[in-house]
């Protein structure tokens, strides 16, 4: 099998939309050396339309409806279930906070066997609408900064790539959909952080189905959010910043200097496209794409108009097996299989504290990846250890096994990956540590990208070998 037929389904606070791409694979090695399997070409062969995403109240998705749109789109596209070999369920913005997020997620996942499912927490939906408008690709090849801003119905992400890689992100409650107003201009809906804060800064009061608003009030509060995404980029103002900072997001540290900006996400659209009716969706949307336009975003930096604007998702998963050595894991029987186990890559900074003996930032980095996407289930990769002392591996051992005893959820196990051959040493070091109780799967020689998702099923090969397949999220 070359190539395989992949689906992208996105629920996003203001939008749904599906994409059908085909994957194809090729082995980039040599006839004589370790295959190394890769997606070689990615081919969009459906794009739905963008839907308003269905609700049935403020705290819960219409997953009737939702799952409606995915079996028409799928009759649109020409494609069956048993056509899909692999596929993404991805629901973020303030879709996730939802009551029944997870039940639909779950519900259309059952579209295929091979769906990763998650729900993208706010840095974690930053780095992945900024990928998906190509904003970590035009840095690595014009080896420069820059900055998207994904403005979305509920929220704007920010993501920062310097020459390829993530430096920074943050998630803002800046959106197009935070007020909504029915023809009359009266409105229909407010956000409850925004209605605080209108009342804090522009002593208003508004009011559901009794204020009327005019344009000049609305173009007042989309000025305001505009400067606000001005002063995040160049952390000024951290006090208005830290009063609209989406709740499990953090403040940004290391932006530095930004060469470039762009645009994603349905509110992007209307910046670089201006729609002529400001009234045209009864929401924010038209008249904060002006506030932008008119602000020091597209005056003081060169902005670009990146590939994908509303559709900055990913359009599939592609998958590939590859197998573990047997000299180097360590596992118990009973863990498998493990399905869509998120991939955390472990910061440098933070594996090499570890193999000092200091725990916090590891720590703090699973605590965070954890709130991001909502389970305590995961793989932790260590990349960059390279060969280390047995001091250093049992500093190591020592700090992960307070990882584990940190995992609340019952029957998680701490599942680790090894960049270098020391993963069985490494686990069995671990156990020693353990202060309660923990199922451990330490192995080696797999490769992973941050964004990957894995399933590992039960050990072949008389117990020697896993096999592994990684689910890497691909953008259109």
């Amino acid at each position: 099998m070359n190539s395989i037929i992949s689906v992208g389904i996105d629920i996003g606070t203001t939008t749904t939309s599906m994409v059908v791409s085909r994957l194809t694979f090729g082995n980039r090695s040599g006839f004589t050396a370790i295959p190394d399997i890769s997606i070689t070409e990615k081919h969009i062969l459906y794009k739905s339309k963008v839907y308003l995403t269905p609700s049935i109240d403020e705290n819960h998705l219409d997953g009737d409806k939702i799952a409606e749109i995915i079996k028409r789109e799928y009759e649109n596209a020409g494609i069956k279930a048993e056509d899909v070999e692999s596929g993404a369920v991805i629901i973020t913005g303030e879709s996730l906070l939802k009551e029944n997020a997870k039940e639909i997620s779950d519900k259309l996942s059952s579209f295929a066997g091979n769906f990763v499912v998650t729900t993208a927490g706010p840095d974690l939906e930053s780095i992945i609408s900024g990928r998906g408008a190509g904003a970590e690709t035009y840095s690595e090849q014009e080896n420069c900064t820059v900055a998207n801003f994904d403005i979305g119905g509920g929220t704007t992400n920010l993501s920062v790539f310097r020459c390829g890689e993530l430096v920074d992100k943050t998630c803002l409650d800046i959106g197009g959909r935070l007020i909504c107003y029915d023809k009359d201009k009266r409105l229909t809906y407010v956000s409850p952080r925004w209605k605080s804060l209108i009342r804090k800064w522009f002593n208003m009061d508004f009011l559901i189905n009794q204020t009327k608003v005019s344009y000049e009030t609305l173009k007042e509060v989309t000025d305001l959010m505009a400067e606000t995404l001005v002063q995040v980029l160049e952390r000024d103002g951290r006090k208005l910043t830290e009063q609209i900072l989406t709740s499990g997001a953090r403040l940004p540290e290391s932006i530095g200097r930004v060469d470039v900006i762009s645009f994603s996400g349905g509110v992007a659209d209307c910046i670089y496209h201006p729609a002529k009716d400001a009234y045209k969706f009864h929401d924010l949307g038209v008249i904060l794409a002006r506030s932008i336009r008119e602000s020091r975003l597209m005056t003081d930096y060169k902005w670009i108009e990146p590939r994908e604007t509303i559709r900055a998702t990913v359009v599939g998963a592609g998958i590939h097996l590859t197998e573990v050595s047997g000299s180097t894991i360590l596992y118990s029987e009973n863990l498998f299989p493990l399905k869509n186990l998120p991939v955390l890559i472990v910061s440098i900074d933070a594996e090499h504290a570890a193999c000092r003996g200091a725990s916090r930032l590891l720590e703090e980095e699973r605590a965070w990846f954890s709130r991001q996407i909502g389970s305590e289930k995961m793989l932790l990769f260590l990349k960059g250890s390279g060969k280390v002392s047995y001091r250093e591996l049992c500093n190591l051992a020592r700090c992960l096994a307070r990882c584990a005893d940190q995992i609340k959820e019952e029957n998680c196990p701490l599942i680790v990956l090894t960049y270098s051959d020391m993963a069985k040493s490494l686990g069995q070091t671990i156990k020693r540590y353990l202060r309660r109780k923990r199922e451990i799967l330490c192995m080696d020689r797999v490769k992973v990208h941050e964004g990957d998702y894995v399933d590992i099923g039960k050990p072949i090969m008389n117990g020697t070998t896993l096999p592994i397949v990684v689910k890497t999220l691909v953008f259109g």
